[in-house]
């Protein structure tokens, strides 16, 4: 983030390091959900499903995070339903790397939170349901902080 404001920018054909030159503040993950162009960036079809979580930018320049916290999705799903939304999505992000993408949220007095507990495989017809341990201790994988300035 910087003078500009915030973006969801698509690093595949950029130099990351040009990109976030300038910037106060960046991250970086993957894969991204829907492309500069308006359409699904996935390239790679999956059966496995799990709670999603997505940082989106839409048209109108506003920043959008969300979560799957009862639905699972494959990235390519997750991608599709996003473009089918009315959410005008310029570009979307998949934050990924952790416990079923948790998902916190603080603000003024509003509370948010929830931890997904299964992921699922699907193969040949077969769906195999994958449950945390219980003894995992919780965490988001990515932090995230919006603050006024």
């Amino acid at each position: 983030m910087n003078a500009s404001g915030t973006h969801v920018v698509d690093l595949n054909s950029r130099d990351w390091r040009a990109v976030t030159e300038n910037a106060e503040n960046a991250m970086v993950s993957y894969p991204l959900l829907v492309g500069e162009d308006g359409r699904n960036n996935v390239r790679a079809k999956s059966n496995w499903l799990a709670n999603r979580t997505f940082i989106a930018e839409d048209r109108q320049g506003w920043i959008i995070v969300g979560s799957t916290k009862d639905a699972f999705f494959s990235l390519d799903r997750l991608a599709n339903f996003l473009l089918q939304t009315d959410l005008d999505l310029k570009t979307a992000l998949n934050l990924d790397g952790g416990p079923v993408a948790c998902l916190s949220v603080r603000s003024g007095n509003y509370r948010l939170k929830h931890y997904a507990k299964w992921e699922a495989q699907v193969a040949d017809g077969d769906v195999s349901l994958l449950q945390a341990p219980l003894d995992v201790p919780w965490g988001l994988p990515v932090v995230l902080t919006v603050e006024r300035r």
